[in-house]
């Protein structure tokens, strides 16, 4: 990457940053319905500034306490953490990007992956959204990150965590409306808060 095409990416950097700030400004809050605070991260990456997107997630954190986020999102987090030496809270970010999507980081470890029979709801769950967004991240985060939450996905307890997760969404989506289902959404939801410390709520 040239300097030129680096100072344009900072430029931009800036430029989102001021269209939130000035959102909150002028209606004393974030609606951000351009999803403006999603494309931030990705920038930061580009030119290899972790810091600075530690410190956007920080700020997004804040900013957006219910946002959970979507899988390339919270990949990136769990990313800036890493190269910020901060691996507790990364291991946080892993478990909540498997939890949002189940098959990415099997491919980023380079393993074979298929469509599960599962509760999938939102768009950003399936099989072929992870295979796009695979794509869209390799390039994007270091080698030492693809190494090391490739380990961390193999690892059995992580391992456990998810397969445990993904059982319960197998019974969700066999389960018709009623309290038995309602029981396992619950469920789920502490399981996904005790990891990641973020509260999920699933329809």
């Amino acid at each position: 990457m040239t300097e030129k095409q680096i100072e344009r990416i900072k430029k931009s950097i800036k430029f989102y940053w001021a269209r939130l700030a000035a959102e909150k400004r002028m209606h004393g809050d974030y609606n951000d319905s351009a999803g403006l605070r999603y494309i931030i991260p990705e920038l930061y990456f580009q030119i290899g500034n972790y810091k600075g997107a530690l410190v956007y997630f920080r700020w997004f954190a804040k900013a957006f306490p219910d946002d959970t986020g979507f899988p390339f999102f919270n990949l990136l987090w769990s990313a800036a953490f890493f190269e910020n030496n901060k691996i507790p809270q990364a291991i946080n970010k892993a478990h909540e990007t498997a939890f949002s999507n189940t098959y990415l980081l099997e491919l980023i470890g380079g393993r074979d992956t298929v469509q599960l029979d599962k509760s999938e709801n939102i768009g950003y769950e399936n099989h072929e959204y992870a295979k796009q967004v695979y794509k869209d991240c390799i390039d994007l985060i270091t080698l030492d990150f693809q190494n090391w939450i490739s380990n961390l996905s193999e690892f059995d307890g992580f391992k456990a965590n998810l397969n445990k997760f993904i059982s319960i969404q197998k019974l969700i989506k066999d389960e018709p409306v009623g309290p038995m289902r309602t029981g396992l959404i619950q469920e789920s939801n502490k399981f996904e808060r005790q990891l990641t410390g973020r509260i999920v709520n699933f329809p």
